[in-house]
């Protein structure tokens, strides 16, 4: 499973919707799930980000279809990193001279 950090900003009509959170967040960790991915954990942010999630996914692809169909809820806007674990990243740069 891939890593992923989701950086997410809130939009105008997630605002105008705050009640609906809750219910917000369960369907995309359906729509996670039903990609074969794991929501890791969630949390609501103070400052540059309003929340961020920790997404584990099967494939780049994978979590390319989970971004789109969450997108297309209309409430926030992200920025999507791949996370590496030091072990991934030592085993990378082995082969460098």
């Amino acid at each position: 499973m891939l890593t992923f950090i989701l950086l997410g900003r809130l939009t105008g009509l997630s605002r105008e919707q705050v009640r609906d959170f809750e219910e917000r967040d369960r369907k995309a960790e359906e729509i996670i799930r039903r990609a074969g991915g794991t929501l890791v954990s969630l949390h609501y942010t103070f400052g540059q980000y309003d929340f961020v999630a920790i997404i584990q996914a099967p494939s780049q692809e994978a979590m390319t279809l989970i971004l789109m169909e969450i997108g297309r809820f209309g409430t926030l806007c992200s920025e999507t990193l791949l996370a590496l674990t030091p072990e991934q990243m030592y085993s990378s740069t082995r082969s460098l001279r």
